[in-house]
């Protein structure tokens, strides 16, 4: 610390005049008791270049004195304080002692400094479930975010109040987190972003909580703040640590809904947008998108297959070995996954459509693994010069595709786009063709136009191979498959074997779950405390079993209107969730 400067650490009464640099690293608002339009104080968290942290507190009377000039993630030089006890059950810091602004303290802000935009004190699990008591001190946990249970809501005082229970795992070791009003807000913002697997999520300033004698997490309105995979240090080292025990960090997010998935029928005929290629490519706006095509072809560019580590972070060899920059090492064990191509025509128009591993899995009823090993001594096959011959098998096979519009930012990829679920079932996709016809007003047949061509195979023939040549050999518009990849690092793949059955083997919920999810308004707090009496006994497994059906879940928060209505005014406890693959 600079001569000019105190620090944290040797803050004690009965002295005012401190002179400190630090950062502003959480800033948040007390409303007034019975009255939450009204401030009670703004608190806030500072942190010196030493990592050391004391909590500051603005009364109800210099709120406005302050709150303006004072921003969570800045710097700024503080002086004169009056320094308390750090008491109470909600304890921000474990400095002994806390600040209290007064009228003449001053705050000027500074430039960018070297002192640490976060820091977190981590607690283990284990020292959390070990907990006997209601801790009174506010704590920072890390961990994959496993299961998220069904929301509900109810009212208080007058106002509804959404909630709901997720669950951590560290080490094996399993934590409960009950989130209310904005926490699940985020959390469903981030659920409906696409993103499918195990998240790692930091809970910043939550309280610990005794329910029935066995401990559990739960936000505190305002100043618990959460992060979504965030690009922090702390979530490169946990995951990390994560692969070095030997856990999948790429198994899918398990979302409880009543023990129920998302079938096919519901997912591509109710759930999402239904449109036409064309549409697609004139869309201009991100969003998913349900088109029926027919795949004609399979676009040999580039390898059919990449390598990933058992993180399932895409890995390229260096050196005649493979370095994972998610693991910070060389790494031997490699699983290679699908990435293909394909060119899929319906009666607007046509355009290139990339399947990653689950979809490619489901089509071709075979895993990149087991495919791989079939073809490994074919060379020209391995290194994508050749491709296999049963992805022949693809061409002419109607689909529905579930397509992601999101833009990949390169001109060149324009009609491109990347599919999120697929279906071939004879069932749903006459059931749509159907539902369209419906819809769609017939277009008046075309005159037709006489002549000695009319009728011959030949000049179709011709003019079929024409339209796909004209559309492939613009290589400047057709992306890499390496290139493609690369833009979308952030969507991995988890093997699947077949999801078009729906099965309860599919989702893992444990009793406790299900009691929450069926309990009634005025029970969600004794259901609360049931919930957290047996932490051990819900077991996510990171291995799931060869036969098992692998699902991508996420929040989907364009439901059935009609049906989310009906349901909310009937019952007022519960929101049904959506879950996408």
């Amino acid at each position: 610390m600079s001569p000019s400067f105190d620090a944290i650490s040797k803050i004690v009464p009965p002295r005012e005049a401190w002179r400190l640099k630090v950062r502003v690293i959480r800033a948040w608002i007390v409303p007034s008791f019975g009255n939450p339009d009204s401030p009670n104080s703004m608190e806030l968290i500072l942190v010196d270049e030493n990592s050391n942290k004391i909590q500051a507190t603005i009364r109800k009377q210099l709120i406005n004195r302050f709150k303006d000039n004072i921003i969570e993630g800045n710097c700024y030089k503080m002086c004169y304080f009056s320094v308390v006890p750090n008491h109470g059950s909600y304890r921000a810091t474990k400095h002994e002692f806390k600040l209290t602004f007064l009228f003449r303290t001053i705050v000027t802000t500074l430039p960018d400094d070297i002192i640490p935009r976060v820091c977190f004190t981590l607690y283990p699990f284990e020292e959390i479930l070990q907990m006997s008591q209601d801790h009174d001190y506010l704590v920072d946990v890390i961990g994959l975010l496993t299961l998220v249970g069904e929301e509900k809501s109810y009212d208080k005082d007058g106002k509804t109040i959404k909630m709901v229970v997720v669950e951590l795992s560290s080490q094996k070791m399993v934590l409960r987190c009950a989130l209310f009003g904005e926490y699940v807000d985020q959390l469903n913002h981030f659920l409906s972003s696409g993103y499918v697997e195990q998240p790692v999520v930091i809970l910043q300033l939550a309280k610990v909580k005794l329910f029935r004698g066995q401990p559990g997490l739960q936000n505190v309105m305002k100043a618990t703040k959460i992060y979504l995979n965030p690009d922090l240090a702390a979530v490169v080292d946990f995951r990390k640590s994560v692969v070095e025990q030997g856990i999948n960090g790429t198994q899918p997010l398990f979302i409880a809904n009543e023990g129920k998935t998302i079938s096919l029928e519901d997912d591509f005929m109710r759930l999402t947008k239904k449109s036409t290629i064309d549409e697609l490519q004139e869309n201009k706006e991100d969003g998913t998108f349900v088109i029926l095509g027919t795949i004609t072809d399979v676009v040999e560019e580039g390898c059919w297959w990449y390598s990933t580590c058992v993180c399932g972070k895409t890995v390229h060899p260096e050196s005649g070995v493979y370095f994972c920059d998610m693991c910070m090492h060389h790494v031997t064990n490699v699983i290679p996954r699908y990435r293909l191509k394909v060119v899929v025509s319906d009666e607007t128009g046509q355009g290139i459509f990339v399947l990653f591993d689950r979809e490619t899995t489901y089509l071709v009823k075979k895993t990149c693994g087991d495919l791989f090993n079939e073809v490994h001594k074919d060379s020209k096959v391995l290194c994508g010069d050749d491709y296999p011959i049963i992805f022949r098998n693809l061409e002419g096979k109607k689909v529905l595709l579930k397509v992601n519009t999101k833009s990949l930012g390169v001109d060149r990829y324009f009609g491109t786009f990347r599919v999120k679920r697929i279906c071939d079932d004879a069932a749903i996709i006459s059931m749509f063709e159907l539902a369209q016809t419906e819809i769609t007003p017939l277009k008046d047949a075309p005159v037709p136009v006489f002549g000695p061509e009319l009728g011959e195979t030949s000049n179709t023939k011709c003019l079929e191979n024409t339209v796909m040549s004209s559309f492939l050999q613009k290589e400047a518009n057709v992306a890499g498959l390496d290139d493609i990849h690369l833009d979308m690092e952030g969507v991995k793949e988890v093997d699947i074997q077949d999801h078009s059955v729906d099965s309860d083997e599919n989702v893992v919920l444990s009793d406790d779950i299900g009691s929450l999810i069926r309990s009634d308004v005025d029970e969600t707090q004794d259901l609360l405390s049931h919930l957290l009496d047996d932490s051990r006994k819900v077991n996510v497994p990171n291995v799931v079993p060869k036969d098992a059906v692998f699902l991508k879940v996420k929040r989907n928060l364009e439901a059935d209107f009609d049906k989310e209505l009906e349901d909310t005014v009937a019952h007022c406890s519960k929101i049904i969730k959506i879950e996408d693959s």
